[in-house]
């Protein structure tokens, strides 16, 4: 089979390796039709992270069900699924406090697309091994569109429950989304939307993501001063000063959920946190719990990811679209079951 590989900075390929089998009787295989970009992939491929190449790319998909285990029990052949980031077993204790990230029957950073706990392919690749089929893949509901819940995998989850958590915890929720990634903010804006925010507000310089967020129901158009006023935060951003700038946007009482990756350690406004009586959570997301309620919202038009998912692409051009700045790219292969 084919794996699209990051072999180097900048350099993606399809290399050929071998297909996987089922790893046990509670596994399954499926053959992912609809792989998207996550708002990290473009840094994988460009070697600024800590993670180094060579590896397999990709960790957000939808998938057909080729084959499963003598135990598997959720879903069979022909079934299609989306399947979450991250390996983990259902069964542990970690899993069942609702932390599967940090599933114990795994290495603990074991996940698609990224060398952090053992090689475990990428969601682009023509195969994958799902060794916990009934406590990972999530079926598809009939007439949901596999691309539009591509990214049901980790993105638009993450921002499900970065909006959907605070705002639940406050009344006439007034929400500041910081963007900066490709995806993450806009999506950001669609959930806090779809939660029930009483008002949303976007934050970026790049116009290009101002007008999704526009369409998506924010505003945009923004004051030059505005500490002390949100209720809840999001900071969908790489860089450390807008995270800052979010956090000082925090009333008291009010939350951030900061669920973009920053690498180094950026300077935190504490004390000043400290006497509003405001929260920060940051953290990789567990995403398997939420995705049936992702896939109700696209079911039922609360949300609409292909917004910021404008381009479609081949096997053969993902080379190339995944290289491009700016939006979240889907690839897309025939099914074959």
């Amino acid at each position: 089979m084919k794996a699209l590989t990051v072999q180097g900075p900048g350099q993606l390929v399809w290399v050929e390796a071998p297909t996987p089998r089922l790893s046990g009787p509670r596994s399954a295989l499926v053959r992912p039709i609809a792989s998207a970009s996550c708002d990290l992939d473009r840094r994988l491929i460009a070697g600024v992270t800590p993670f180094k190449p060579p590896f397999a790319l990709g960790h957000e998909c939808v998938a057909e069900v080729l084959q499963v285990g003598d135990a598997v029990t959720s879903v069979r052949r022909g079934d299609l699924v989306c399947v979450p980031w991250k390996i983990a077993c259902g069964t542990c204790k970690q899993c069942h406090a609702g932390r599967a990230t940090a599933c114990t029957s795994v290495p603990r950073h074991a996940a698609y697309g990224v060398p952090a706990g053992g090689d475990w392919g990428g969601l682009f690749s023509e195969v994958v091994d799902v060794p916990f089929a009934d406590a990972m893949l999530v079926p598809l509901p009939p007439g949901i569109n596999p691309l539009a819940a591509a990214s049901a995998s980790d993105n638009l989850t993450d921002a499900w429950v970065a909006t959907s958590r605070p705002i639940s915890a406050r009344e006439d929720a007034r929400v500041l989304v910081v963007g900066g990634t490709e995806s993450l903010g806009v999506l950001a804006v669609q959930m806090a939307v779809a939660a029930g925010a009483a008002s949303v507000d976007y934050l970026d310089d790049n116009d290009y993501r101002r007008d999704l967020a526009s369409r998506s129901g924010a505003s945009v158009e923004l004051e030059s001063v505005l500490d002390e006023r949100y209720d809840v935060v999001v900071s969908a951003t790489r860089d450390p000063r807008a995270l800052h700038r979010g956090l000082l946007a925090l009333a008291p009482g009010g939350h951030c959920s900061c669920i973009g990756i920053i690498f180094e350690d950026p300077v935190i406004p504490l004390f000043g946190m400290y006497l509003r009586d405001v929260t920060l959570s940051v953290g990789v997301c567990n995403v398997r719990p939420h995705i049936p309620k992702v896939l109700d919202l696209i079911g039922s038009g609360q949300c609409d990811p292909l917004l910021v998912s404008p381009t479609v692409v081949s096997p053969d051009e993902a080379t190339e679209a995944l290289l491009q700045p700016l939006a979240k790219c889907i690839m897309v292969r025939e099914r074959i079951t």
